[in-house]
């Protein structure tokens, strides 16, 4: 066998290395037959059980592949044989469902193709689970999302000042837009330092809404201090209902206020939000946006819900929380009124 029938006692110790420490399986297909001989920690990868000789049908590992790969990954395989991407290589990474718990893991293969291309004989190489990788491109790519849509976020929170700030002169106007600028500035010193902490829930109003100050009223009944987990969902949640209102509803006018309610419910966390003063609204938003993305996404992080009603007057809110999601296990665990 030419892939990893080393020969040498330095070379089958450098494979045992390999395999043992760097989670590395090692290949050898035969393009022709479809068969493969494979190191046996490549069948606990994809979660198959070990046969009790070499080769195997291809198919089985092909079987494991996940439904939304498959397809492109057939494609790619076929491609490269026929010398499509004009290389001897042959790399790919794709998903694949662990047959022992289901799983999906992120298997990346390494290999060299041997014959001419449309003519291939063999594949040898190498494969090894990369999905700690995998995962963490995923959430460093999500970080810079967020990143991107909060600053665009934030350039239409500024113009929403400019707008919302109403001053006798000049002077009075850029003494108002400059505080306002500045509580924006303290917003997220203000977050960091809750997410380590419980938080009251007046503390995250005062940080994420301070812009608006003058258009809020608030009606905050006993609620109790957001564990450290919830502090940045529930805080996401008001900055992207507050830029919702300064971009479409009652905070793009100088004369729109919102109405935010906070109450025990049993075993929940009522939160209410009532918009007025705004353009009238003639119908609701024909698509969802990134911003209501992002608080869909946060209410579902924390197990509430939501209900949505877009009257003329603008947005009208009720969510939901777990106390559990909001206080911790041991405030759902005392006795409600």
């Amino acid at each position: 066998m030419i892939g990893f029938d080393l020969g040498s006692e330095a070379g089958r110790e450098r494979a045992r290395l390999a395999m043992e420490n760097f989670g590395i399986a090692f290949f050898e297909s035969n393009v022709a037959t479809g068969q493969v001989v494979v190191t046996p920690n490549a069948f606990s990868m994809f979660g198959l059980p070990a046969p009790p000789g070499m080769p195997v049908d291809r198919t089985g590992f092909w079987e494991c592949y996940h439904p939304e790969d498959l397809e492109s990954a057939r494609a790619t395989f076929a491609a490269d044989l026929r010398g499509e991407r004009n290389r001897d290589i042959y790399c790919e990474r794709v998903r694949i469902i662990r047959q022992t718990d289901r799983a999906i893991r992120h298997i990346e293969f390494l290999g060299r193709m041997f014959g001419p291309p449309g003519a291939r004989t063999h594949i040898v190489g190498m494969l090894r689970d990369v999905t700690d990788v995998a995962e963490a491109e995923e959430r460093r790519s999500l970080l810079v999302r967020e990143v991107n849509h909060r600053a665009n976020n934030t350039l239409s929170v500024v113009q929403a000042l400019l707008r919302l700030t109403d001053a006798a002169d000049v002077p009075d106007y850029k003494r108002r837009l400059e505080g306002r600028i500045l509580s924006l500035a303290r917003t997220q010193t203000l977050l960091d330092q809750a997410a380590r902490h419980p938080a009251a829930f007046a503390l995250l109003i005062a940080s994420e809404l301070a812009a608006y100050r003058d258009h809020l009223t608030l009606e905050v009944d006993e609620v109790p201090d957001l564990v450290p987990n919830a502090v940045q969902p529930v805080a996401m949640i008001l900055y992207e209902m507050a830029t919702n209102a300064a971009k479409h509803g009652a905070l793009a006018a100088a004369t729109g206020e919102v109405r935010i309610e906070a109450r025990c419910e049993g075993a929940a966390v009522v939160l209410r939000w009532a918009e007025r003063g705004g353009a009238p609204l003639a119908a609701p938003p024909a698509r969802k946006g990134t911003g209501m993305a992002v608080i869909q996404s946060q209410i579902r992080r924390l197990g509430g819900t939501q209900a949505l009603d877009w009257t003329p007057e603008g947005l009208r809110a009720e969510l939901r929380f777990p106390m559990a999601s909001w206080a911790g296990p041991a405030a759902d665990a005392q006795p409600k009124p």
